[in-house]
């Protein structure tokens, strides 16, 4: 129950991405919350899939996210498949079991818009206390410039607004990293890029006469499974395969080594791909999962890109989250929970007794913790880009997948001091 003691900050948040949201959902229980975004609401919207292990899945469950609503399909096994179709073998990974949360995996759109509808619904619809005032949404006027001591946004429009907290969310090609660092860093690239398609089961039966027998069994037990069809010659090609929507899509993710720098793909996760070019490459996969690619709406392409792990996230009023402060690849699928814990960790700032002169210090404690097991993440991702085989790729998911919330990390501190 808020009191009269609290203080209400107002909240400046940069991006509308999952970050952002998912920062906005929590800050709104307890601040006056204002979202800005470059681009329209139906921004960063697409087909593609995300998986969400169990280091947030829990967190986005305490935020009321609502994994029926979008679909959300639990996944267990991953079989590990050649290119030519042949079954390597399956390891059961009940994640459940293991961590005490589960594997999901959604529709990025769905999230998204699920983390929208939590950010700005009424307190009544979500549960929440009368106090906790939807987020207002600012479309097609991004931020520009940032003075990060003064807590001031420049926005596209040349208006300025002054904020208590700003919270940076824009994303791997931040326009306010940079403000908030003495050096300039800027996106890494990785060598290597990522086709993105997802295939309704209703194009697939078209296409293919019926869906692939390892398709129809996880919609005839309603389980879903990760499927890595793996090269096996020292090419670096990869398809990575889980269920959307209730298993009634399948996403498809195929990497390989970049062939040609396009400032398209550099720039943008959602340029347009060219399906004739990904087709070649796996020319030599087999037939099924080729003809799935052939009959995906969208076609996208993604040049692989991370940053060198930041000297710090803060400045003043001012703090990185999400791919602003860590982009990573997709090698270990942790990018959108690590933008998940990030939004946890604001929750220091809803606590009682934070005041507008306590904010810089409650910031840096945040990135206190979080900007280490960040780059811990991001160490074993790029440790799963160089390695052959399932069992490498899972043989660093128990960090990952085990992390408790910031305040349960507090608790823990306090303990041991």
């Amino acid at each position: 129950m808020a009191t009269t003691d609290d203080v209400r900050l107002r909240v400046a948040i940069v991006g509308s991405g999952i970050a952002g949201l998912a920062a906005a959902r929590v800050l709104r229980e307890k601040h006056d919350v204002t979202v800005y975004e470059r681009g329209e609401p139906s921004v960063s919207t697409g087909g593609q899939g995300i998986a969400n292990f169990p280091n947030s899945t829990h967190l986005l469950r305490d935020m009321g996210f609502d994994y029926k609503r979008v679909g959300s399909v639990e996944l267990g096994a991953w079989n590990t498949i050649d290119k030519a179709g042949n079954h390597l073998n399956s390891v059961d990974y009940n994640m459940r079991e293991r961590y005490g949360n589960p594997l999901v995996s959604h529709m990025r759109v769905d999230v998204r818009t699920e983390l929208l509808r939590l950010a700005t619904a009424p307190a009544e619809d979500l549960g929440l206390e009368p106090t906790a005032v939807p987020a207002t949404m600012m479309w097609n006027n991004g931020a520009v410039d940032l003075d990060a001591a003064a807590g001031k946004v420049t926005l596209e429009d040349g208006s300025v607004v002054e904020a208590d907290v700003v919270v940076i969310a824009d994303g791997i090609h931040s326009r306010l990293r940079n403000k908030v660092l003495d050096v300039p860093v800027n996106a890494r690239k990785t060598g290597m890029t990522c086709c993105r398609v997802a295939v309704s089961a209703e194009d697939a039966v078209k296409a293919l006469g019926k869906l692939p027998s390892w398709w129809q069994e996880q919609r005839d037990t309603e389980q879903g499974s990760m499927r890595l069809v793996e090269s096996m010659d020292n090419t670096a090609r990869l398809l990575v395969m889980y269920p959307l929507r209730d298993i009634s899509w399948m996403n498809m993710a195929w990497m390989f080594q970049t062939r040609q720098e396009r400032a398209t793909t550099t720039e943008s996760w959602n340029a347009d791909g060219d399906r004739d070019e990904i087709m070649e490459i796996f020319a030599d996969y087999d037939d099924e999962v080729k003809t799935l690619l052939r009959v995906a709406s969208e076609v996208k392409l993604w040049e692989l890109q991370d940053l060198e792990p930041l000297p710090t996230w803060t400045a003043g009023r001012a703090i990185l989250i999400g791919d602003a402060a860590h982009a990573m690849t997709p090698m270990q699928g942790q990018g959108s929970n690590m933008a998940i814990e990030d939004a946890d960790g604001l929750r220091l700032l809803t606590q009682p007794g934070v005041t507008r002169d306590s904010v810089p210090g409650i910031l840096e404690k945040i990135a206190s913790i979080r900007r280490p097991r960040a780059t811990k993440v991001l160490i074993n991702t790029r440790f799963a880009a160089r390695v052959s085989t399932a069992a490498e790729r899972t043989s660093r998911f128990d960090y990952n997948c085990t992390y408790p919330g910031i305040l349960n990390i507090m608790k823990e501190q306090a303990t041991v001091g």
